[in-house]
């Protein structure tokens, strides 16, 4: 029974190789702020089925360094498939997926329900301003493959920017929410974990820097667009500073 609630919750908070499912249901929902909603209550879901499972400290101890098998490849499999994604959505979908694994890893660890809620919501916020922005892409550029219009800076500065910041949040780059989660996670599985998560931050580095190279450089060859207003960057910068004041209320334990 207690592996059926595992079970259930990796198709939510996505674990290898049930992650396809969220995947597919989150790809399946109107582009732009639906998807974005998604990316921040499936998650929250998973953590509510798997709030039923026995506490950590039932399963045999062969069973939870599997648990934390599976989370490592999970997230290093969907960091190297990032790499080659070029359509912002999917890119936004793949380094979500490989940085809820690292929840996993602080579940086996036996870290409460109530603190994974935060670090849930820290890899979903960033996610979902990503997800939101890339349906103002494809909107007003008709389609999201960053490659296909290059220099995308020139034309949407504002965009551009924000944009830039949410791929720097997902990728777990000091001060950002997904940072602490991290962190988190990491801090919870013993120093002999750690050589087979320190990749990970190399490949979620490299797989921003290509999205970069495509967003920032070249010259744009799309048709005229609309750059968001003023009051969109503020909103934005507004979840930005939410999600950090959580996690450091969190990691400080005032949550």
């Amino acid at each position: 029974m207690g592996l059926m609630w595992c079970v259930l919750a990796a198709a939510f908070l996505p674990l290898f190789p049930l992650s396809w499912l969220f995947n597919r249901a989150v790809a399946s929902l109107p582009v732009g702020a639906v998807q974005g909603g998604a990316a921040l209550l499936l998650p929250q879901l998973g953590l509510a089925l798997l709030h039923w499972a026995p506490a950590v400290q039932a399963w045999p101890r062969m069973e939870r360094e599997g648990g934390m098998v599976v989370a490592t490849v999970s997230a290093l499999l969907y960091a190297v498939r990032a790499l080659s994604a070029r359509d912002l959505g999917i890119w936004t979908r793949l380094v979500l997926s490989s940085g809820l694994a690292t929840i996993w890893l602080a579940w086996w660890a036996g870290t409460p329900i109530s603190a994974l809620r935060v670090m849930a919501l820290g890899w979903s916020l960033p996610a979902g301003v990503a997800l939101v922005l890339t349906g103002v892409l494809v909107r007003r550029a008709g389609g999201a493959y960053i490659g296909l219009q290059g220099g995308l800076v020139a034309v949407m500065p504002r965009m551009t920017t924000s944009l830039v910041i949410a791929v720097l949040a997902l990728t777990a780059t000091p001060v950002f929410s997904p940072f602490f989660a991290l962190w988190k996670g990491l801090g919870s599985v013993p120093v002999a974990w750690l050589p087979f998560w320190l990749p990970l931050l190399f490949l979620w580095g490299w797989a921003a820097g290509r999205l970069f190279q495509d967003l920032l450089f070249g010259d744009y060859r799309g048709e005229p667009v609309t750059d968001i207003g003023r009051a969109g960057v503020v909103l934005i910068a507004l979840v930005f500073v939410a999600s950090v004041a959580l996690s450091f209320a969190a990691n400080g334990g005032l949550l």
